[in-house]
């Protein structure tokens, strides 16, 4: 089984009714561009204060003041916290 990867943490998050949460990187995100966009990927998002939830999220392309750049549309599971600015989201393998 391969380890966690972080792929990116949250600079800031927007809900997109009916698609999921639009989460935008604080940093550059090289292991975002690994993937073809629209790839969906097994997640955990874990927050500054340590509570985590899985969910499912797909490579984006988000492009603001003329700059291009990876970001994840976010489906958490049911139940999960609101994400904060910081928050880590990882890929991880759901088999374990």
């Amino acid at each position: 089984m391969s380890a966690p990867v972080l792929l990116l943490r949250m600079a800031s998050a927007w809900p997109l009714p009916g698609l999921g949460l639009l989460v935008l990187p604080a940093a550059p995100t090289p292991h975002l561009a690994a993937y073809e966009l629209h790839t969906a990927l097994a997640v955990e998002a874990v927050l500054p204060s340590g509570a985590r939830c899985r969910g499912t999220a797909t490579v984006e392309e988000i492009t603001r003041t003329e700059v291009v750049e990876r970001g994840l549309l976010l489906e958490l599971e049911q139940g999960a916290p609101s994400l904060v600015p910081d928050t880590e989201i990882w890929l991880v393998d759901y088999s374990r």
